[in-house]
């Protein structure tokens, strides 16, 4: 890895990100992004001295988020490292992925939910929307992840498509993070297929240089994105890896495996998008 972004709202979950995004740049020597993204015109430094000043709301925002951003890239979990702030203007989501496209960001980390999601009853709706649109893998966690006591990645698919990519990146993680990968198929009465079958492509899925012990888990259960998180919590698994299909166009309450695993799960979910 050699760019890391880390979208930044100041809530506990992005401080958890950035906590991630530091341990993993330390692991990989890889620069880290401190972005933050305030609601307002997209082309502000385009604007006149004249216009700027008819949305001071906009200025006051963008100067207090600099000097917050500054303070965090000064914290001690970040030295040593080599952290770059940003502050941009335009439509959350929107600005990340620009951002992550213009940096060739090699992992985008934040957290699951923002600022005023204490209490949420999905999952942050910039989050999700990023998920959705980024072309660079997604790592999403929650207040209480700790990247260091992750002991096994669980990788989730169904192993027909060409999942060669993301292999090689989650195999890049688990690298980094020390740690084994788990090949996991979850069964389910609506989609049933034998374990031979399952075997057969998991085994042909395996990278030519793993450099991580690869193991296979099959798990029965009645729908796909629980057993997922069961499997996961049965194999003490700290991440869970999945292929997520682009969804640009899909409505925010039409949830797609990725999102709803996010919802229900307590380990980081990192997405990779395929597109169709």
């Amino acid at each position: 890895m050699k760019n890391i972004v880390i979208p930044v709202d100041f809530s506990e979950h992005s401080r958890t990100a950035a906590k991630t995004g530091a341990y993993l740049a330390r692991k990989t020597y890889a620069r880290v992004h401190l972005l933050h993204v305030v609601y307002g015109p997209e082309n502000w430094n385009q604007l006149t001295v004249e216009n700027q000043q008819k949305h001071p709301e906009v200025e006051a925002r963008i100067v207090e988020a600099g000097m917050k951003l500054e303070k965090l890239a000064q914290d001690a979990m970040f030295s040593g490292l080599n952290v770059v702030t940003q502050v941009k203007t335009g439509i959350p989501h929107e600005r990340i992925v620009s951002f992550a496209l213009a940096t060739n960001a090699d992992l985008i980390i934040m957290g699951a939910h923002g600022v005023g999601d204490s209490d949420p009853i999905y999952i942050g709706s910039t989050t999700q929307r990023v998920i959705r649109a980024a072309s660079y893998p997604v790592l999403s966690v929650k207040t209480k992840f700790d990247p260091a006591s992750v002991k096994r990645i669980l990788f989730a698919s169904d192993f027909e498509e060409n999942v060669s990519d993301a292999i090689d990146f989650v195999t890049e993680l688990a690298v980094a993070l020390n740690t084994g990968i788990d090949f996991a198929f979850v069964n389910t009465p609506a989609h049933f297929v034998d374990t031979e079958t399952i075997e057969a492509r998991m085994r042909k899925a395996h990278p030519t240089k793993p450099g991580v012990m690869i193991n296979h888990f099959v798990y029965n259960h009645h729908e796909k994105d629980r057993g997922i998180v069961e499997a996961a919590k049965k194999r003490d698994a700290g991440v869970i890896a999945m292929i997520t299909h682009d969804r640009k166009r899909k409505p925010p309450y039409s949830f797609g495996i990725t999102e709803s695993v996010l919802f229900l799960a307590d380990a980081g979910v990192i997405s990779v998008i395929v597109k169709k």
